[in-house]
């Protein structure tokens, strides 16, 4: 359940981040497919109890842009990723993925005054 350990990441910064506060929306971008109904479940699972209880994820999907020894960069479509490693589209080298894979991007917080 890698998607779990993604979203656990985004919700320990996001509860940080609020601090203590309620969270009403949080928005993200994701460069791995086809993931957005596993993001919404572990967000849900993940958020219970906590400020985010009851915000909205949003997820925006971006492309995965990558870098390879071989002197390729761009972008990687979705066959071409496994968990965090990625085939080079160039060279078919396996190598890691470098970059955020679930990134924070926005935190819309209710202030308790």
């Amino acid at each position: 359940m890698h998607e779990l350990s993604l979203v656990s990441e985004l919700v320990e910064e996001c509860c940080r981040q609020a601090d203590g506060n309620t969270v009403s929306i949080v928005k993200a971008r994701c460069c791995l497919p086809d993931l957005e109904e596993e993001l919404q479940q572990g967000f849900v699972m993940l958020t219970t109890g906590t400020p985010l209880e009851g915000a909205v994820l949003e997820v925006e999907q971006v492309p995965l842009e990558v870098e390879c020894s071989c002197g390729y960069a761009g972008e990687v479509e979705d066959a071409g990723i496994v968990g965090h490693m990625f085939v080079c589209p160039s060279c078919g080298q396996v190598r890691p993925i470098h970059s955020a894979l679930l990134e924070l991007m926005e935190l819309r917080v209710t202030t308790v005054d």
